[in-house]
């Protein structure tokens, strides 16, 4: 049965056991780290930093010492199944943030485009250059796309983390409708592992940083994995996406600021008891979702609001014996006047699923859900739940047979017992308050699919791979 042997699922199995994803995961197709038989080269850039060729050829590994732009008005192209690294730090002395040492970071500004599709069997990667066994969060910089769309804020922001060169722009976003369709490139089948910097705080580069990015930009079948940071961050703009993975990220999975208000459909987010997670105020500030309006007050003066449009999600947390953890903290964090819609999802195996704290509630929605906190499944921390609060099914149990599994299954692990694989369903997870298959399913995965859409281009073991 070819659904007993994926991750995405079976790590429900492994909620009541400890899920680590890092060492119980079938995973992608590479023998071991970068490509042999390939020469390693730096990705060529000018004095300003930016890049002097039009491709990235598969034929090579790539390495970006510092940080390498494209340049504004250009489009660079990587080929399906190219491997890009971090090379040499470079310093660079920035007026804002002063003296910076940053490598393996692909920026895209506004008006210039990437177009990096791989394919389910051969996906672009984003990595550490380390052997098996060496590879660490920071050991690749990440990938920054800059676009035009419509923010909440009174002019252009400057994005976060990034020294800004001679005749580069790398501030985001606009004031007004004019970009919200302008398209920034492609990613499709993509990876990006081991990414991020703390520069200072509120200064971090994360997997993915889209900011101001419009809906003309094609993003599909993206994995982050062991981010210092965040593994997507959405600051803005009007850009969709499908098919996202968040693995083992050290803070939130998916973070919504400044009016983002795209749609992203069937996304995977996993916490892992081996990652490190940020924290704040000496408490686990770790999420599957945190989502602002802005981060100053007031925080609702800002229009329009972050209204991010979510279907289909999986968030799945960590077990501690059948307890909360203060490894995280909420599965869903809605707060500072953000407003919301999200449908069809699971989220689970968090001390509290979701938390709401003075979100915008007209016009916000959270309906058909399937929610288990080990604490509190929702908790109102202040304000009220959206205005469209409909359908949702509910939990805190911590035992076994109860809520995130049926049928005896608990103590099956496919992945180390195959005679036990062979009479595992996946499938009969999660109680649900309404259809488990057809057109309204809930969660990532098609429950009568064949195979799902993370097979092939996934790597759920980018440590040891």
């Amino acid at each position: 049965m070819k659904k007993v042997l994926i991750l995405a699922v079976a790590c429900v199995t492994a909620l009541l056991s400890s899920c680590n994803k890092d060492v119980a995961t079938p995973g992608g197709d590479f023998g071991a780290g970068l490509p042999a038989g390939r020469a390693l080269v730096s990705v060529p850039v000018d004095a300003n930093g930016l890049i002097t060729v039009s491709t990235l050829t598969a034929d090579k590994n790539w390495k970006i010492d510092g940080v390498a732009y494209v340049e504004p008005g250009e489009t660079l192209t990587i080929e399906p199944g190219t491997f890009i690294t971090s090379g040499d730090f470079k310093t660079y002395n920035d007026p804002e943030y002063g003296a910076q040492e940053l490598r393996g970071v692909l920026v895209v500004p506004t008006t210039a485009k990437l177009i990096a599709n791989g394919t389910p069997t051969a996906p672009i990667v984003f990595t550490s250059p380390n052997a098996a066994g060496q590879r660490n969060p920071g050991d690749f910089g990440g990938v920054v796309i800059l676009g035009r769309a419509r923010i909440n804020q009174s002019q252009p922001q400057r994005i976060e983390g990034i020294p800004e060169p001679a005749g580069t722009n790398i501030t985001y976003g606009s004031t007004n409708d004019t970009y919200n369709g302008e398209s920034s490139g492609s990613l499709q089948y993509v990876r990006i592992e081991f990414a991020g910097f703390e520069l200072s705080e509120a200064n971090e580069i994360n997997g993915l940083t889209l900011g101001g990015v419009g809906s003309g930009t094609t993003l599909s079948h993206i994995q982050v994995s062991w981010g210092r940071d965040d593994a997507f961050e959405f600051f803005g703009g009007t850009v969709n996406a499908d098919h996202l993975v968040a693995l083992s990220t050290d803070d939130d999975d998916f973070d919504f600021d400044f009016g983002y208000s795209g749609t992203i459909q069937y996304a995977l987010s996993l916490k892992d008891p081996q990652s490190t997670n940020s924290t704040s105020g000496g408490s686990s500030d770790s999420n599957g979702i945190e989502s602002d309006n802005q981060g100053t007050q007031p925080y609702a003066g800002a229009d329009p609001k972050t209204r991010p449009n979510l279907q289909n999600f999986t968030f799945l947390g960590i077990n501690n014996s059948g307890t909360a953890t203060t490894k995280l903290e909420n599965g869903n964090h809605w707060r500072r006047a953000s407003a919301l819609n999200i449908t069809r999802s699971i989220i689970a195996g968090y001390g509290t699923g979701v938390g709401f704290e003075n979100i915008t509630t007209t016009g916000s929605t959270f309906s058909d859900n399937v929610v288990h906190g080990y604490t509190d499944a929702i908790s109102v921390i202040s304000g009220s739940t959206p205005a469209n609060y409909t359908g949702n099914s509910t939990s805190t149990a911590a035992s076994a047979n109860s809520y995130l599994l049926l049928g005896g299954a608990a103590s099956i692990d496919p992945f180390y017992s195959t005679a036990s694989a062979s009479t595992f369903d996946p499938w009969n997870l999660v109680p649900f308050a309404g259809p488990a298959s057809g057109p309204d399913y809930k969660g990532a995965f098609d429950p009568e699919a064949e195979t799902l859409w993370t097979e092939g281009w996934t790597e759920f073991q980018p440590k040891t791979y």
